[in-house]
């Protein structure tokens, strides 16, 4: 009877044990997923233009910015070999502005409102 007792004491504890280890690896994956991006460019409105954040290297990187009927306000085609960061400044007088970075791999639209 000890030794029944004792078994399923064993597998509760066991099986307990279990559960809350991959409780904790949910979690973990949860927050990963959270904290990792995926873009290879991000946007960030500063002063007065944005701020391109270029996350991988691409040979040829064409950006644009259009105002809203379509007329092209800034281009430049550019090789980014590691990541890094590119600043376009934009006039605050034409307003909304489409951004669109396109190239190697990569296509992104940025509806951008200062």
């Amino acid at each position: 009877m000890k030794r029944i007792l004792f078994l399923t004491l064993l597998s509760c504890v066991g099986l307990c044990t279990h559960v809350m280890a991959e409780e904790k690896k949910g979690d973990h994956d949860k927050e990963e997923e959270r904290s990792i991006s995926h873009a290879p460019v991000k946007v960030e409105i500063v002063n007065d233009g944005v701020m391109l954040h270029f996350m991988v290297s691409f040979d040829n990187v064409f950006i644009q910015v259009v105002d809203d009927s379509g007329i092209p306000l800034f281009e430049r085609l550019l090789s980014i070999s590691s990541p890094q960061s590119y600043y376009i400044p934009v006039s605050t007088r034409e307003n909304p502005y489409l951004l669109i970075v396109s190239g190697d791999d990569v296509y992104q639209e940025f509806p951008i409102n200062l």
